[in-house]
């Protein structure tokens, strides 16, 4: 029966343009969705905290977690400050690669190390 539903989901998937995503690219949306919660586990509690934990962990796909990592490094800077925070999203954006058109990735700057 999960077949049926795969090949299915495939069939429509193809309809609108867009490939269904496989197993191996699935696994790494899930690592990269940890990896982003796992980076405000130890910010405590708040409103602002548990909205952007929301939004990652309901991200509907790959390029909804990339926009986040705007989200996830504000929140990160102004509890633990810039530095901590962009080392921590670096470690992150690292996990895209592949996973994004060309056009999306972001360009080298100074500031990552």
């Amino acid at each position: 029966m999960s077949w049926k539903k795969s090949k299915f989901a495939s069939s429509l998937m193809s309809l609108f343009g867009e490939s269904a995503p496989d197993l191996k690219t699935e696994g790494r949306i899930k690592d990269i969705r940890q990896a982003m919660l796992d980076c405000c586990a130890d910010l405590g509690e708040s409103e602002d905290i548990a909205r952007v934990w929301g939004r990652v962990l309901y991200a509907p796909d790959i390029q909804a977690l990339w926009y986040l990592r705007s989200d996830v490094m504000t929140l990160l800077a102004s509890r633990l400050g810039e530095s901590i925070a962009r080392t921590r999203v670096h470690a992150i954006t690292g996990m895209f690669k592949g996973l994004l058109p060309s056009a999306q990735k972001s360009r080298p700057t100074r500031l990552c190390k």
